[in-house]
């Protein structure tokens, strides 16, 4: 059909300039061979014509969908169709006859040239580029195989024009009448085998009547707004007919058949069925080349020959089956695997099923139980992310914290284990250590100072944290040695210098003979009787934290 884009005013016949320069000579149909003669015969079956559309449209690396819907509304699949606008055969090619690109003669009496010529038009259409960049919009992340890809392509197939917009301009409703929607409903029904009162097959591009700008009024092209739209990649559809042998194919729906031949014909014979129903998801490795109906002209998709995992072989409707495109697990969000939390989570995923302990749970489902969980998602083909995860709202109980003095290199202790224990000292962080399976911890530091606060908390892998257990640094060093001033036979009054405010006692033996306190200058003087000359005393130093230290004299003449 003739094919008109519109860019910045300009008008280009892509039906012929993008062939400018291409005798058609080189139009290459030796992928026809694979039907047989059917593009020698004059008026080919419907699955002669189903073979060459098919495999004109893999050799094209194009959805055969795609090119069998096209094909079945320019046509209704008869090659000797001739419109008066001058469209020729099946995919009624429209060429400017004072400067033709194609053999006339061959595009009205050859098929498989005619069919050649419609893919290679349509493939132009997708490629169709200005200044490096794409003219016709595309879905992002897809590529040539994904079908719903191919909706502009074929828009520009028929025409870039007012006629054709996705949506009216005046309400926003879907253009129903539009060529593009017309041949996405052919695919679902004959590819996808979709009745008419059944929900929509393919993935609806999320249009708005400001993506396009035209005046419906007028003939001049549609002017493209938005060139790039976001499709959820699990809505696609991947056409099957790339899959390779040996490649994995699951199955699409519930109850799809997997029959004993390529056709819809056989009937179920009891008790010895000769077809099985296959569950979603089933998963079937591609056996062999495609196949076309043997006995039926009203199916226009084909058949795969597949092996189920129990080596059963047999064949299933390419309506029915799906390529493993999607080769990334769902993504969630809101928790994180083996991860502890101490408040309510609320869990995303960004496509798929979802199950938490085994039960089905809508997307952002919110967690506020404690308890442990295993979130499982997946998605359409079987891709699982397993998320394992913990909510625990409980305090850690207090940590034990052992005696600490100004003497202590190490503190030690208990805390919940696998806690996370937080030393502070002053209040100030210095380290962290993991409580061991037997709750000890164990810290390494510098002497501290008496009277120094020493705190410790316990937080578990929730994040939650347990109340501070605090001590003050002890005071566990000796005095200085007392200096004692000469004391003789005739002295009552034993004098010195020591640590300020401490306690002195003097002692013969295990007698106290006197006591008295050191001033704020470190003086000390303490009465004692008279002692005999060569008698031995002992001066007692004792601070206020009880720790002592001791000098013995000599009693002098």
């Amino acid at each position: 059909m003739k094919s008109f884009f519109l860019k910045s005013g300009l008008i280009t016949a892509l039906s012929v300039s993008l062939f400018t320069g291409k005798a058609s000579a080189e139009t290459n149909t030796d992928w026809a061979s694979k039907c047989g003669d059917a593009s020698k015969t004059p008026a080919p079956s419907i699955q002669q014509v189903n073979c060459l559309l098919t495999y004109a449209a893999i050799n094209a690396d194009i959805p055969p969908e795609v090119v069998k819907a096209i094909a079945w509304r320019e046509s209704g699949w008869n090659q000797k169709m001739k419109s008066l606008d001058g469209g020729l055969g099946i995919m009624q090619i429209t060429e400017n006859t004072d400067q033709p690109i194609y053999d006339q003669q061959r595009l009205e009496n050859d098929i498989a040239y005619n069919i050649q010529a419609g893919v290679e038009i349509l493939n132009e259409k997708y490629n169709l580029k200005s200044g490096g960049n794409y003219l016709l919009p595309r879905i992002s992340g897809a590529n040539r195989h994904i079908i719903e890809n191919w909706y502009f392509p074929v828009m520009a197939y028929n025409g870039n024009v007012p006629a054709n917009s996705p949506l009216k301009q005046e309400d926003g409703s879907v253009n129903v009448n539009a060529y593009q929607e017309k041949v996405f409903r052919i695919i679902e029904g004959q590819s996808y085998l979709r009745l008419d009162d059944a929900p929509a097959v393919l993935a609806r591009y999320p249009f708005k009547t400001s993506d396009f700008d035209y005046n419906k009024d007028s003939k001049a092209p549609i002017i493209f707004k938005t060139s790039l739209y976001t499709i959820n990649k699990e809505l696609l559809h991947d056409s099957p007919f790339f899959m390779k042998k040996g490649e994995i194919a699951y199955v699409t729906v519930d109850g799809a058949k997997l029959r004993p031949e390529p056709n819809t014909s056989v009937e179920q014979d009891k008790p010895t069925p000769k077809w099985e129903r296959l569950a979603k998801y089933t998963p079937l490795t591609i056996y062999d080349e495609i196949q076309f109906d043997t006995k039926s002209d009203d199916n226009q998709f084909a058949w795969f020959k597949v092996k189920r995992a129990d080596g059963k072989i047999g064949f299933i409707s390419s309506a029915y089956i799906t390529k493993k495109y999607d080769l990334v697990n769902p993504i969630i969000t809101g928790v994180a695997n083996g991860k502890f939390y101490n408040k309510d989570v609320k869990l995303h995923f960004n496509e798929g099923i979802a199950t938490l302990n085994g039960t089905r749970i809508n997307n952002d489902y919110l967690v506020s139980k404690a308890g442990s969980y295993t979130l499982v998602v997946k998605d359409s083909v079987m891709n699982t992310t397993t998320i394992k995860f913990t909510i625990d709202k409980t305090k850690p109980t207090t940590p034990t914290m052992n005696t600490v003095s100004d003497q202590s290199t190490t503190i030690t202790g208990t805390a919940e284990a696998g806690s996370t224990v937080k030393l502070y000292i002053n209040s100030k962080l210095q380290k962290s250590t993991t409580a061991a399976s037997n709750k000890s911890y164990k810290f390494t530091i510098s002497k501290q100072k008496s009277g120094t606060t020493v705190s410790v908390t316990a937080t578990d892998k929730a994040g939650n944290v347990s109340t501070t257990k605090s001590l003050k640094v002890l005071d566990k060093t000796p005095p200085a040695l007392p200096v004692v001033n000469k004391v003789t036979s005739k002295s009552k009054t034993v004098t010195g210098s020591a640590e300020k405010y401490a306690s002195v006692k003097i002692y013969r033996g295990s007698t106290l003979i006197g006591q008295s306190s050191v001033n704020s200058s470190g003086k000390f003087s303490v009465s004692i009787k008279v002692q005999k000359a060569n008698t031995y005393l002992k001066v007692y130093v004792i601070d206020k934290s009880g720790n002592k230290s001791v000098r013995t004299i000599k009693v002098v003449k």
